[in-house]
């Protein structure tokens, strides 16, 4: 006798996993090498965004600790398993810039970083998190899927805007710390969303901190429930899972994105490969 299932639920993250995690770095420092050593470590995903026109051109990589910019030779090997993505070419206040001005900004990074990292790179971050509805209105135009911006909001994800889209915090997040804000989430078994941390590994070097770097991020690593995301994995995700079909009849679903979405079918998790066609009846 075949069983139709009763309910059939679209997993917001993949696995079914009840929180994401994501950060988000800015500026491309030599610092960030310490934070790619340490998240490959800790198993934690970033999203590095970068000023092309900051970068060194001389193929060869600046000392640790000198608080240069890295070399372009070193960017797409260092990010390696996270994300690049667009800071603009100078870092200017884009609000106060005319309109061809604000185009080139975003386009001539996005393209020099496409050309370093091999992949479109299709997310941002504003530089001094300043923008105006010009600015948002024009990256509308160029195909930027999100871009982040300083301020916080609980949920973050997913944004009423993704041009718009504001973090859970700052990684010096203080009255809760950042930590303490995940823990008090994590230890809430019915919670369930995204944890989104933005800042700069500079501000580890600058303040003479670095062992906040562990203190900060490595009480978010290790969670079997936690899925650790780069900022466009997220938004990937997120449309992926928009575009499940799932029959009237509940007998059977189709994906018809390119990535694996994770299905809960009567309390039972079930993977649909990318173009599957997947039979729910027992």
């Amino acid at each position: 006798m075949t069983k139709i299932p009763a309910r059939i639920e679209i997993t917001a993250f993949p696995k079914g996993k009840r929180i994401a995690v994501t950060t988000s770095f800015d500026d491309g420092d030599e610092c960030d090498r310490r934070i790619v050593a340490a998240f490959n470590e800790w198993g934690l995903k970033g999203t590095f965004n970068l000023n092309s026109g900051a970068l060194g051109t001389s193929g060869i990589r600046p000392p640790d600790g000198s608080r240069e910019k890295l070399d372009r030779s070193e960017v797409a090997e260092l990010y390696r398993g996270h994300e690049v993505a667009i800071h603009t070419v100078t870092h200017p206040h884009l609000h106060k810039l005319d309109a061809s001005q604000i185009a080139l900004e975003v386009l001539e990074d996005r393209k020099a970083l496409e050309d370093i990292v091999g992949y479109p790179v299709r997310g941002m971050a504003y530089p001094y998190g300043s923008y105006n509805a010009q600015v948002v209105e024009i990256l509308r135009g160029l195909g930027i899927v999100y871009s982040r911006t300083c301020n916080n909001a609980s949920p973050c994800f997913p944004p009423a805007d993704p041009l718009l889209w504001a973090t859970t915090g700052h990684q010096y997040a203080e009255n809760p710390s950042i930590p303490e804000q995940f823990a008090k989430l994590h230890a809430n078994d019915r919670y369930s969303g995204v944890f989104y941390v933005w800042g700069h590994s500079f501000e580890f070097h600058d303040r003479k901190d670095w062992a906040s770097l562990e203190r900060i991020y490595k009480p978010l690593s290790g969670k079997p429930d936690v899925w650790y995301c780069t900022n466009i994995e997220l938004f990937d995700y997120e449309e992926a899972r928009k575009r499940m079909i799932i029959a009237a009849n509940r007998a059977t679903a189709f994906n018809p994105s390119a990535l694996a979405v994770t299905l809960n079918v009567d309390g039972e998790l079930l993977d649909v490969s990318a173009g599957q066609t997947v039979s729910l009846v027992k």
